[in-house]
């Protein structure tokens, strides 16, 4: 530290370091008042921030309101689960169909016959024999080798590289011969049906799900036409926007009805975030319950902030029908200030004027209307804007007063360790001063009481 020498005051004894220490201490004072006048403008552009990006979660609820896609949101529902569900798109058409599901898709199979015994040997020909199969026009042949067992055979099939999308598996009916190779093809529909064109010598299989020429496609009725699928999952060319995935044989009514739920939770999300500000700005403007000033009282901005947001959510829109107002779907100014949305008021505006209040939220450019999604989007923008936004200014004015602390610490630390310096130097040489003149009396002292002996002893 400039003005410390670790010796000063050692020769006089006059604890010059202390004093010295004492009047730094005196002199620094306003620095430390400079340096928590920093914390607390620092404080206050974290609370700037925190409050910038409450209105910015605030502008993207806002955002939310001015899309297109947040009023075209599509539910449906299904009279009979067990018959069939349904997804829908957003802007599929609204309304309701009847759909009879006659026959759902199956798997073509073929079962062999029973045997006492996994082990039961399929080929004792003596020599290899082949057997082959087709899908979708494809044929696979395999040579099953002499020997090869019941359980061998569905091995082969499995494990074959090039096979056509069949299972084989070895079932136990319980019976006295109870096992058997079932054949199954794994994907439903006519398109994957299973025709085997070369049958083992000592064992056959039998068409089982679609023998007699049977459908294995699903089947379904719709406005007296019928329609058939290979598939019961994932129907999506029927009824535009809609994927019927089919459970079971029956008929159930499908209903698609608008979907209120994307602009509902914008709504309650913009006012939920605003009065999250509203408080916040209230709160850090004013003073605590002691009546001290907290944070950032006297920041006019921030003191104006909760009626300015107010006025902008309140605003009137001339849209020629029955909700002008955001006051018409349910908003509330309470007594302290705060501000809240009453949802069964919302609820009714919807249910009674749908198109209205799809209008003032979204605004109407064919028809020169503003929506009110788009004017508190807008006004939050300007608000928001990164240099000159409303709370953006108020952080830039503290940097700037911070960087001047920082300028105003800097040169008065300055100043002060050169006047230390010198200070500490001005006592190195009083010290060494004093301890001289002690020196001198110390030895004058001596001399006049050596002289004082030598005049008692010439008595």
């Amino acid at each position: 530290m400039a003005g410390t020498i670790s010796s000063l005051g050692l020769g006089s004894n006059l604890g010059l370091q202390n004093i010295l220490d004492q009047l730094r201490k005196a002199d620094e004072a306003p620095l430390e008042n400079l340096k928590s006048t920093q914390t607390v403008l620092k404080n206050q552009i974290n609370a700037f921030n925190a409050l910038n990006q409450g209105l910015m979660e605030a502008k993207s609820h806002a955002m939310t309101l001015t899309l297109d896609s947040t009023y075209i949101a599509r539910g449906i529902t299904s009279s009979d689960e067990k018959v069939l569900t349904a997804s829908v798109a957003d802007g599929a058409v609204i309304g309701s169909r009847n759909i009879e599901v006659t026959r759902l898709a199956s798997a073509s199979s073929w079962e062999g016959v029973s045997v006492a015994s996994a082990d039961t040997k399929v080929n004792t020909s003596g020599s290899g024999q082949t057997f082959s199969y087709s899908i979708k026009g494809q044929e696979r042949t395999l040579t099953v080798a002499n020997n090869t067992t019941l359980q061998g055979l569905a091995d082969l099939i499995n494990n074959d590289s090039g096979n056509l999308g069949v299972t084989a598996q070895l079932v136990n009916d319980g019976s006295a011969t109870p096992y058997k190779l079932v054949l199954t093809a794994n994907k439903t529909g006519e398109d994957n049906r299973i025709t085997i064109n070369t049958q083992l010598s000592g064992y056959g299989l039998t068409e089982k799900n679609g023998a007699g020429g049977a459908s294995l496609n699903a089947s379904l009725t719709l406005d007296g036409v019928t329609y058939q699928r290979q598939s019961n999952n994932g129907i999506t060319d029927i009824l535009s926007g809609i994927t019927l995935n089919l459970r079971g044989t029956g008929t159930a009514n499908i209903t698609v009805n608008q979907d209120n739920s994307k602009m509902t939770d914008a709504l309650k999300g913009l006012v939920s975030k605003l009065n999250e500000v509203i408080t916040s700005a209230k709160t850090q403007s004013g003073y605590d319950k002691d009546g001290k000033p907290n944070l950032l009282q006297g920041v006019s901005t921030v003191r104006n902030m909760g009626y300015d947001l107010i006025n902008m959510l309140g605003a009137k829109i001339q849209t020629g029908g029955k909700i002008t107002s955001l006051y018409d779907l349910g908003l509330e100014v309470n007594r302290d200030g705060t501000i809240s949305l009453n949802e069964t008021t919302l609820n009714n505006a919807i249910s009674a004027h749908p198109e209205d209040v799809k209008l003032f939220l979204a605004g109407d450019s064919t028809k020169g209307i503003r929506g009110l999604g788009e004017a508190i989007n807008d006004r939050l923008r300007v608000m928001t804007r990164p240099v000159t936004g409303t709370l953006a200014s108020e952080q830039t004015a503290a940097q700037d007063r911070i960087s001047r602390i920082d300028a105003q610490i800097t040169a008065t630390t300055a100043r002060l360790d050169k006047k230390y310096d010198i200070l500490a130097k001005q006592f190195s040489e009083l010290d060494k001063f004093t301890n001289s003149m002690t020196s001198l009396s110390t030895y004058l002292t001596s001399q006049f009481k050596s002289l004082s002996g030598s005049s008692s002893s010439s008595n």
